[in-house]
């Protein structure tokens, strides 16, 4: 029966007594601005934030009420013509800018990511730098350290804790054995007992400047004093582990990418020295 009668209804309407919307059909209005099924679906496709929406009904209409309130007050607004305002489309382009060098940055890594020569080169020309290497480390804490104040000991300023980690560095380079100084110093309780030993540490996993140190130095070698928001730390890489280009080839073509970003940057813009200075 109600095969016949869409017969006699619009495609349209057939679509909509099915549940099924079409592409073109808007699916969001408000005082004559709208988005289309295929716009709004897109939108959230292009956005990691909202791409679990289509699998979830609920979550799809959450966001589709957050959207509509967004329609609603940008309606009202060019209503009192808010975006005439030079002001005002002077931060539009601004956002737009930074919008757009985000969707730069993102087409160039998956430009590397579809490019498995150029992979390959920067990794082999970097292999130090993705290696994973096994760390020692030696922590003096300050007072507003997130890491425990250890029995017995009381808090170090932030100037006290920098002078004991100088200490300890001075007496790791006149031959003291760094494993034995961290059982004995290092407010680290989760490697203390284990003679400061870290494990294989994985990019993304410490503060950036630990991380930078303990991937760039050289096996055996003591770090300078490294300042985190833990406290000062001294390291020592004890061996690196290969790590294969399929495993970091996202880091590869991030660095990449943001390689070609700053090239662009280089020579792409010119100030008025005039008004700037130089």
């Amino acid at each position: 029966m109600f095969v016949r009668s869409c017969v006699f209804l619009t495609a349209f309407a057939c679509a909509t007594l099915r549940g099924q919307v079409p592409e073109s059909a808007p699916v969001i209005e408000a005082s004559g601005l709208s988005i289309t099924k295929s716009e709004f679906e897109l939108l959230l496709k292009s956005d990691s934030r909202y791409s679990t929406a289509f699998a979830q009904p609920a979550t799809k209409r959450a966001l589709g009420v957050e959207f509509g309130k967004a329609f609603a007050l940008e309606a009202e607004a060019r209503r009192r013509k808010l975006d005439q305002s030079l002001a005002v489309q002077l931060k539009i382009r601004n956002y737009t800018q930074q919008l757009l060098a985000n969707e730069l940055v993102v087409g160039l890594r998956q430009q590397y990511l579809n490019d498995p020569a150029a992979l390959k080169k920067h990794y082999d020309s970097r292999r130090i730098f993705f290696d994973q290497p096994r760390v020692r480390h030696i922590l003096v804490r300050f007072k507003g350290s997130t890491v425990p104040l250890r029995p017995g000991l009381r808090e170090l300023s932030k100037d006290e804790a920098r002078a004991k980690a100088a200490a300890l560095h001075a007496k790791l380079a006149a031959g003291a054995d760094f494993a034995a100084t961290a059982r004995n110093e290092s407010d680290d309780s989760g490697s203390r007992e284990k003679g400061g030993e870290m494990g294989f540490v994985p990019r993304g996993a410490t503060a950036a400047n630990f991380e930078a140190a303990a991937f760039s130095l050289p096996v055996g070698k003591v770090s300078d004093v490294i300042l985190t928001e833990y406290g000062f730390h001294i390291l020592q890489v004890e061996e690196r582990k290969p790590v294969l280009l399929e495993s970091v080839k996202d880091v590869v073509a991030n660095e990449l990418a943001h390689r070609d970003m700053d090239a662009l940057i280089l020579k792409g813009y010119k100030l008025n020295e005039a008004y700037f200075g130089k």
